[in-house]
């Protein structure tokens, strides 16, 4: 008998049939490891965060869709995690953050600006050759997170292509006249409008539909969002208020991130540092966990920068007497095998 080892590259083939199991696993999503990757990076919003999980894996289990994955609309108070969640499910769906498009809709309050920066100026005018922010990109890269934060300040006219958006999952650039695919999108709209209100009118309720459908009718009353709008909506989902606890993780978070953005791993946070860090966001926490960044770094960031000059790849911080923040050399975790 012939030796079939010597016949062909066995481990080429390995490699091709490894590569085949993954294509057609393309469209299957590890609902614990996303679960997992959100609650990394988000802190105090639990049953939110298994929900956003379970939706997105049996939204990407589909094979054809003409609309985006999913259209997720995230209420609730300012500085809770609506947007870091955004950020969370690119960095995992997508494999970076540089795949998020996001919009602040402050900056979407009037109807010419709003509708050619986003889709671009018509043929002729100035400008139209470099087409709109939420068109071109899509040319390059159309699997991405799409957010368009504060999305109740956005004028009449960018709901409309919301409207097309959600529902049809294409949109027609005005200079070029091509057309973006948004169905390997994931579309995520911020508000913390009516956050009271809200709260307030769901105390109480425990099931899913009552709860939404009270959020919903008191959003189209009020007139925040139009009723079509809020039918394209898969899932709403109003985040909690966070306690000290969660804020205190969301700082140490911070921290270590902000380190890794200098080539310094942090290895200790002392508590006493987090508990200064919480006192001083309690003054600024109507401006949400942003205003906490700011904080964190005007403490730590010219701590960050004295390591890295010192080529020190790994600090601790502890707190002296007086309250004031010590930086100490560390050695570097070692790598995993």
């Amino acid at each position: 008998m012939a030796d079939l080892k010597k016949i062909t590259d066995w481990d080429k083939l390995n490699a091709l049939l490894e590569k085949d199991e993954s294509t057609s696993q393309k469209n299957v999503i590890d609902e614990a490891k996303l679960l997992a990757h959100l609650k990394s990076r988000v802190k105090g919003q639990d049953e939110i965060l298994k929900d956003v999980a379970r939706v997105i894996r049996l939204s990407w289990m589909k094979d054809k869709r003409t609309r985006p994955v999913c259209n997720l609309l995230f209420l609730g108070p300012t500085g809770t995690g609506k947007t870091e969640l955004a950020k969370a499910i690119c960095e995992f769906l997508f494999g970076d953050e540089k795949a998020l498009l996001r919009f602040d809709c402050s900056e979407l309050a009037s109807a010419e600006m709003s509708k050619a920066r986003l889709t671009g100026s018509s043929s002729g005018f100035t400008g139209s050759e470099q087409g709109g922010q939420l068109t071109r990109p899509m040319f390059a890269n159309p699997k991405r997170v799409i957010l368009f934060d504060e999305v109740e300040k956005a004028h009449p006219i960018v709901f409309d292509l919301l409207l097309q958006l959600m529902g049809e999952g294409r949109l027609t650039e005005q200079g070029s006249g091509k057309t973006a695919d948004y169905t390997q999108c994931v579309f995520v709209m911020t508000s913390n409008a009516l956050a009271e209100p809200i709260a307030k009118g769901v105390a109480g309720l425990t099931d899913y539909a009552q709860i939404v459908n009270a959020i919903k009718t008191l959003l189209a009353e009020e007139g925040t969002f139009r009723p079509e709008l809020l039918g394209r909506v898969d899932k709403v989902y109003l985040f909690d208020p966070l306690g000290p606890m969660h804020v205190a993780e969301i700082a140490l978070l911070k921290i270590i991130k902000l380190g890794q953005e200098f080539g310094v791993e942090v290895r200790f946070v002392a508590p006493e540092l987090l508990m200064q860090a919480l006192e001083a966001n309690v003054k600024v926490s109507k401006f949400g966990i942003r205003e906490l960044e700011r904080i964190l770094f005007d403490r730590y960031a010219s701590l960050f920068v004295d390591a890295k000059e010192k080529k020190t790849k790994a600090v601790s911080f502890d707190v002296d007497h007086d309250g004031d923040i010590v930086c100490r050399p560390e050695e570097p975790a070692p790598k995993a095998p």
